[in-house]
């Protein structure tokens, strides 16, 4: 496990993220709850502002949750020389999210060398699974602007 990574999911346990400008933009929590080796756990409150008009958060919105949350579950895997970018997202939405928070969980079910495996699950806050979501995230050079991390 990376030392750099390792230091980046501590400060987001922290609820210390460094500004990143996507996540200015979007509601993404920022937060972790805690982290291990091949596991993330976060938890994000519901926000009204992105419901659509019956009622119920916008699916665009979950899955960029849900790309974001994977994102953060392969970094626990990885070397300070890597880095990963989504390579193939799939989404699949079960029901409805409408309030209270969403109780994400994110596991590696692969780590090789070109590719980390990865998938997650919102569950709302009657336990019932409302998101399911994977994506094959490609193992790449750590870009040197990304030294400071």
């Amino acid at each position: 496990m990376s030392s750099r990574w390792g230091k980046l999911l501590d400060l987001m346990v922290e609820g210390r993220e460094p500004s990143v400008p996507f996540m200015e933009a979007l509601p993404l929590p920022k937060r972790v709850v805690k982290w291990e080796a091949g596991r993330l756990w976060q938890e994000w409150p519901v926000d009204p502002r992105l419901f659509h008009p019956r009622g119920a958060v916008f699916g665009g919105f979950l899955a960029a949750l849900a790309d974001r949350s994977l994102f953060l579950t392969a970094l626990t895997v990885l070397e300070d020389h890597e880095a990963v970018t989504t390579a193939d997202l799939n989404v699949s939405f079960f029901r409805p999210v409408t309030e209270g928070t969403i109780h994400i969980e994110g596991e590696v079910i692969h780590r090789g060398k070109s590719l980390v495996q990865v998938e997650v699950e919102f569950r709302r806050d009657d336990g019932k699974l409302a998101v399911k979501a994977s994506a094959s995230e490609a193992i790449i050079p750590t870009p040197d602007r990304w030294d400071s991390v």
